[in-house]
């Protein structure tokens, strides 16, 4: 009994499409586009975060660094509080009230729109100050 309809099947020309790697595809780019929006995102923002401490706590370092600098070099080398004995007091008075003046100008310049004109104004009496310590410890030198 054998049977006489027999149909040839040729697959090695036609075109089958390939539904598995197809699916594959589909379900990797639908998992990279989830982690694209949800991992990666949380990953930036701690990185973020983590990096903005660091950077926050050398900078506040370095603040204080530069305002002990400062205090030293006022005290070694401008003559405030001379006569006065261990004037470092005058050091921390006069470092204080050149940042404070600063600050005062940098407070008022948050009303100008585009001006920092206050700004300027108090880095100038900051400058005159600075001037005219060092002129006057300059003329008691040498009288």
């Amino acid at each position: 009994m054998a049977m006489s309809d027999s149909v040839d099947v040729d697959n090695s020309n036609s075109e089958s499409p390939d539904w598995s790697d197809e699916k594959a595809d589909q379900l990797v780019d639908l998992i990279d586009t989830v982690k694209g929006r949800t991992t990666d995102n949380m990953v930036m923002m701690a990185r973020t975060l983590v990096y903005g401490l660091v950077i926050s706590a050398l900078a506040i370092a370095s603040v204080i660094i530069l305002i002990i600098v400062l205090i030293r070099m006022a005290d070694a080398y401008l003559p405030i509080g001379s006569g006065v004995g261990d004037a470092v007091w005058a050091a921390h008075a006069f470092i204080g009230g050149l940042i404070s003046v600063l600050g005062l100008g940098a407070w008022l310049s948050r009303r100008g729109e585009g001006s920092p004109k206050p700004l300027l104004m108090a880095a100038a009496v900051d400058g005159l100050i600075i001037l005219a310590i060092v002129v006057y410890g300059t003329i008691q030198a040498f009288t």
